[in-house]
């Protein structure tokens, strides 16, 4: 009897001993949904063909969607989501209403919507007066939006304008370069924890990275900071066109808005991005006025359809619209 009741122990043991291992594989893969299946890769000191399956951004090359015109294919219908987008929010910046969400704790990559925060970091931690020397393992970055040239030297307030207007690499990578770029990824990340983005993860300062992560609660906390602390970031990414005039220390260049709301009269501010992995990401700020009331508001979506960012945000603001109209 004493035999059989350690045999009992043993296999009762046993068996919570494989329930535990599967609960652990279970929580690990949920958490690998999370980030989407995002491969781990090491952080290089410079971003150069390393993902070989990137899109180049914005300012690189349209995307044409190809619509299937076989009327003789019998194939099932696919009613497409009214809002393509995997994730995303409308929200007040001052009083933090949360209008319209969706998963907005998912986190996904967040391609060159990365460059907010770069610029956000950049105005903290170099000084105005700082020259940042271009050099080939900066230009060496993929894609040349910005168009800078070997050997040019630029302030920082400078090198924002490509960074933000045209979403130059390059110039991310002059940040990230001449500070130190361990030291530049390690101010990233510890500031995001510090204004309260939880579930976020920069490896790279250009967004290039799949595995810098965002959800749109975070980008919300950034949103936040920008409307109330940083004006002159946001007054740069509205800015339709700005000429860099030749200098002693650079040359003539002259940069045109990539972002498709720089003429829409109530844009405060945002960025676009695009990359594969991705997909489409926007984070749009907007004084939106109903009625006799303004409203500082958010429009944040990723992971959406190529092609179909622009039209998610109008359709969001729309239901926004929509939403207060009545309440008031």
């Amino acid at each position: 009897m004493g035999r059989n009741k350690y045999l009992i122990i043993a296999c009762a043991a046993l068996i919570i001993a494989v329930a535990s291992f599967k609960d652990i594989n279970f929580r690990a893969s949920e958490l690998d949904k999370q980030v989407q299946d995002i491969a781990p890769v090491s952080v290089s000191k410079k971003v150069t063909d390393i993902y070989s399956n990137i899109l180049l951004d914005d300012h690189e090359r349209p995307i044409t969607i190809k619509n299937n015109t076989d009327q003789s294919a019998k194939k099932p219908v696919v009613i497409r989501p009214y809002i393509t987008a995997e994730s995303y929010l409308v929200a007040n910046l001052k009083t933090g209403e949360k209008y319209i969400q969706l998963d907005p704790d998912k986190a996904f990559p967040i391609a060159s919507v990365s460059k907010l925060y770069t610029a956000l970091v950049v105005h903290h931690i170099l000084d105005k007066d700082t020259e940042i020397s271009i050099t080939q393992p900066m230009l060496d970055a993929y894609g040349d939006a910005g168009h800078l040239k070997l050997g040019d030297k630029f302030t920082p307030e400078e090198l924002l304008y490509p960074l933000l207007m045209v979403s130059s690499n390059d110039a991310a990578e002059a940040f990230a370069q001449s500070f130190g770029y361990d030291k530049f990824m390690e101010n990233m990340n510890a500031f995001a924890q510090e204004i309260g983005m939880k579930n976020t993860l920069f490896k790279d300062a250009s967004g290039l990275s799949p595995q810098n992560v965002s959800t749109v609660n975070d980008l919300f906390e950034v949103a936040k900071y920008l409307y109330s602390s940083e004006p002159s970031i946001l007054s740069i990414t509205r800015t339709p066109v700005y000429e860099l005039a030749t200098t002693t220390t650079h040359g003539y260049h002259k940069l045109e808005n990539i972002d498709p709301f720089t003429s829409y009269p109530e844009f405060v501010g945002g960025k676009t991005g695009r990359t594969n992995e991705a997909k489409e990401a926007m984070l749009t700020i907007f004084d939106k006025k109903v009625g006799d009331k303004v409203y500082p508001i958010a429009i944040i979506i990723l992971r959406s359809d190529f092609g179909e960012r622009e039209i998610n945000i109008e359709k969001l603001l729309g239901q926004f619209m929509d939403k207060v109209s009545k309440t008031n």
